[in-house]
């Protein structure tokens, strides 16, 4: 049974390895500064680096932080029904090809389980809502800003670097560095997601949790990647550069900050948000929120919380009658 359970978990880090790999390499991928192989095995070492130095404090909030480890063994199917929802969100990301933050789908359905159990940490959870509210506002803000700084004429030379050799090659560089720092935070941020409630039910210890996540989110990145370098919606490949380096890296520096005080993020939400903000400073609000269907993707950020909260329950009531 423990090893079907892990075998699952680490198949669930390669759902998050495979929705993250656009993220993290698509603009450099796009942009020709990478071939797509490279690209996938930039994403696989550093996501690996990533979770086995920065990747415990969001393990150990998923894993103890939220809920109580006895929580866990005294009801160890809550393992099934987290990860059954995890599932059913990525299921339905991959089927209607929707941008879904699976993120906030297992934090929220870890948190229904310390609520139908009563014995959630409060102020933790409180921790992580606060920083799921105030970081796409952060993130959007200083990506509004840089890009008006970047609109001014008196700063717009950069755009030569584009045209000479040297400065295409520093370009270049910066991109797949932007990008390799993007991955090293996702997996920093990732390994909890799937490996949280099997390393608090006992199942595995904590670094063989880190280990087992980080190699399942690089083999996402490896096996599943490619297509998400060519389909993602966003398309982060197609805005510049200069652009595509600040996106990645008020991305991955939202990540590692977050993943040093053990909050768990959505990489999707931090790269719409400051994809946004740089697309407001350009084009206006009203043209960039429609293009980039923000009004869709906050809908989103708020149901998915919600739903996979009520689902949880749900799912533990239903399991307490019929074990009864």
């Amino acid at each position: 049974m423990p090893f079907f359970i892990i075998l699952i978990a680490v198949f669930l880090a390669m759902n998050v390895g495979a929705n993250n790999a656009a993220a993290e390499m698509e603009a450099a991928y796009r942009t020709g500064v990478r071939t797509k192989k490279e690209a996938l095995i930039l994403i696989s070492i550093f996501v690996i680096l990533g979770a086995i130095i920065s990747g415990l404090p969001v393990l150990k909030t998923l894993s103890e932080g939220i809920v109580p480890v006895r929580t866990f063994k005294a009801y160890f199917y809550i393992v099934f029904v987290v990860m059954a929802v995890s599932a059913a969100y990525d299921f339905i990301s991959s089927i209607f090809k929707v941008s879904i933050p699976t993120t906030y789908a297992v934090v929220s359905s870890i948190a229904a389980a310390g609520i139908y159990y009563e014995t959630m940490n409060v102020d933790r959870y409180t921790d992580i809502l606060v920083w799921w509210f105030l970081s796409p506002i952060c993130i959007f803000g200083v990506a509004f800003i840089i890009g008006k700084l970047l609109n001014f004429k008196a700063i717009k030379g950069y755009s030569y670097l584009k045209e000479e050799k040297r400065g295409r090659a520093l370009l270049g560089a910066l991109l797949t560095f932007s990008g390799c720092y993007v991955a090293f935070a996702g997996g920093a941020n990732g390994v909890g997601k799937a490996m949280a409630p099997v390393v608090a039910v006992g199942f595995i210890d904590t670094r063989w949790g880190i280990l087992m996540a980080g190699i399942g989110i690089a083999a996402g990145a490896l096996i599943f990647g490619k297509a998400a370098l060519e389909t993602d919606e966003r398309e982060m490949g197609e805005i510049g550069f200069v652009r595509a380096i600040i996106i990645e890296l008020l991305c991955a520096t939202a990540l590692l900050a977050a993943s040093m005080n053990g909050i768990p993020l959505s990489v999707s939400v931090t790269v719409t948000a400051s994809l946004t903000g740089l697309g407001c400073a350009d084009q206006g609000i009203m043209r960039s929120f429609k293009k980039h269907h923000i009004v869709r993707n906050l809908l989103m950020w708020l149901i998915v919380p919600f739903t996979s909260a009520w689902l949880t329950y749900f799912l533990l009531h239903l399991l307490k009658v019929i074990l009864k």
